[in-house]
């Protein structure tokens, strides 16, 4: 067996002029957007609901969640004003909170851009988050939500 040396993506390699990984990466300033959203039971599909405004290069948190037991629709969709799912889609029985992000999977470490999908992070360097009524709503309902993410 070889015996190694390695650093892990924190650490810079100036030697071999490798820099050292994205502040939100190495330093970044944990931060907690807390929201709630309410929907009224004659709400239809295709309806959105503005959630909030994040920076696009931050890193979302796996304590990311969303209170759905008392969402007015049958499916949870959050994403972008553009794709309803891009973030998450789940039914609402499924559980009474979602979590989109879980420690150590495939978009652990990401920004955000990356995790919705995005081909390049936005010009403004903003992505909106939204929720979106599929189909019409099966009643009145509100969401409480906490974006945990973390940013220069």
């Amino acid at each position: 067996m070889a015996v190694v040396k390695v650093k892990s993506n924190l650490v810079g390699d100036y030697a071999a002029n490798t820099q050292p990984a994205d502040p939100e990466l190495v330093a970044g300033r944990p931060i907690v957007a807390t929201g709630s959203v309410d929907n009224a039971a004659s709400d239809n599909a295709g309806s959105m609901y503005h959630l909030a405004d994040i920076p696009a290069y931050a890193i979302l948190d796996s304590r990311t969640a969303f209170d759905v037991e008392n969402w007015g629709f049958a499916t949870v969709n959050i994403g972008t004003e553009d794709d309803a799912t891009a973030l998450t889609t789940v039914l609402k029985s499924a559980g009474n909170t979602v979590s989109p992000v879980a420690f150590g999977d495939a978009n652990h470490g990401l920004p955000l851009w990356q995790v919705l999908g995005l081909a390049a992070e936005p010009a403004s360097g903003v992505i909106s988050l939204y929720a979106h009524g599929p189909a019409d709503a099966t009643g009145a309902g509100s969401m409480p939500f906490e974006i945990h993410y973390r940013a220069r």
